[in-house]
């Protein structure tokens, strides 16, 4: 099984995304993983209009640069001294003049990162940033994603909670991740099924099931039904009752699904607003 060896935390040193930093700590910690902590900046632009760099202003940008680059410096100095130096974990800082998507995306195709860890949501405009980016990157890169509640607290996860539609995936090593946390916090996978009858699956969605038992069995699991006309209401309705489920796990499928992610009030609750950590992975690369 392949484990976690590389996880990424972006960051815009703001409050709640030093909280999903410090998971992205600990968890880096319980996996023996080398952990890649990146800020990407951008530079002020001018508002000149011109397609030439005004007398001085090439001085200016130097300048700025050079400011900025000693400001994040020395935020990288602060996360070193207060959350780092007395934890065993591997890490290296990554500073970059870019967007932060892009930076991201960079990252993990040059580091082969196995888990992104981001914040899930922000509240002010530069919080926001980061909430902003989180769903980028869960949208475009085929590496799962974490997303960090504002109050979490790295704790050991029993159960982590799959929600599947027993639909076809297409790359056998989808699951990677999933199975990489589940082993190392040596956790109990559901898998639930959202659906508005209690009828038994079709013989497809059977067929796929009985992938999917292959694929987790190397790791406990069961299998559950919620019955709901709405599968993000039963996703909500199921982890409302089970306070146990630590981790939720989901795998958008279509777009449809994304625009709720960011719009849609149920989801918003389930995924940007949930009490636990929810794990985002594609059924392939986009």
């Amino acid at each position: 099984m392949k484990t976690i060896k590389k996880i990424l935390a972006p960051t815009d040193f703001s409050d709640r995304a030093t909280r999903a930093l410090k998971y992205a700590i600990s968890l880096a910690h319980a996996t023996e993983a080398k952990l890649f902590i990146l800020h990407a900046y951008r530079m002020p632009s001018g508002a000149t209009g011109t397609p030439y760099p005004m007398t001085g202003l090439y001085v200016d940008v130097v300048a700025n640069q050079e400011l900025i680059e000693k400001e994040v410096q020395q935020s990288f100095d602060e996360i070193e001294d207060i959350h780092l130096k007395d934890k065993k974990v591997q890490y290296e800082f990554i500073a970059t003049c870019a967007f932060p998507e892009d930076a991201i995306e960079e990252a993990v195709e040059e580091k082969e990162i196995d888990l992104v860890v981001m914040g899930n949501r922000g509240e002010s405009k530069l919080e926001k940033l980061l909430g902003s980016t989180t769903t980028h990157i869960m949208r475009r890169t085929s590496c799962p994603v974490l997303a960090i509640p504002e109050d979490a607290v790295f704790a050991k996860v029993d159960t982590i909670l799959l929600a599947t539609d027993y639909r076809q995936v297409d790359r056998a090593n989808i699951f990677e991740g999933l199975l990489s946390l589940a082993n190392a916090f040596h956790a109990q996978v559901d898998v639930l099924h959202v659906s508005p009858s209690e009828e038994l699956l079709g013989a497809d969605k059977l067929i796929v099931g009985n992938s999917l038992d292959r694929t987790l069995r190397a790791v406990p699991h069961t299998y559950h039904h919620q019955k709901a006309e709405d599968v993000l209401e039963g996703l909500q309705t199921y982890l409302e009752k089970h306070h146990e489920v630590g981790i939720l796990a989901m795998m958008p499928r279509d777009h449809n699904i994304w625009e709720r992610l960011t719009q849609g009030s149920v989801t918003k609750q389930v995924v940007f607003e949930a009490d636990r950590p929810v794990l985002v992975f594609h059924r392939s690369r986009t």
